[in-house]
């Protein structure tokens, strides 16, 4: 049987929290045990609630430290009803093809010109980032 977790949950996170549970669990069983007059049935119940209490909090800790980022390139949209709204800079004139090269957060990308667009796009003019294609940025000026 092949189990997939969820991305967010690793194989270090798991272990993370498999450690404190064994840790917490022996230290509170320990303690309800031979620290207090409570049944062997209250101590169980008691070990259960204090074990999975500490492993809600060690989980919500590692989640404020260490919290998911998702980062979006040149070009992608978090929806698909999004517009885009991220503006490059031509490094090369494009040529015959409807390519060049574009300069965007400090990285320089290739790109190719929007079907749609028919402006000549020289070194230095802002272009505005419709698409992406792969590796490629899909650029228009007219959308500027």
């Amino acid at each position: 049987m092949n189990l997939i977790m969820p991305v967010r949950f690793s194989r270090r996170w798991w272990l993370i929290i498999g450690i404190t549970t064994l840790v917490i669990g022996a230290a509170a069983f320990l303690v309800l045990r031979f620290a207090t007059r409570l049944t062997l049935e209250q101590v169980i119940f008691y070990w259960f609630v204090v074990t999975v209490v500490g492993d809600v909090i060690t989980a919500t800790f590692m989640e404020a430290v260490a919290p998911t980022r998702v980062t979006i390139g040149p070009g992608d949209r978090r929806f698909d009803a999004d517009c885009p709204t991220e503006f490059a800079v031509v490094v090369s004139a494009f040529d015959d093809s409807r390519n060049g090269r574009v300069r965007i957060r400090g990285e320089t990308w290739r790109a190719r010109q929007a079907t749609n667009d028919t402006t000549s796009l020289s070194a230095g003019r802002q272009v505005q980032i419709v698409d992406r294609d792969g590796l490629t940025l899909i650029v228009s000026a007219d959308a500027t």
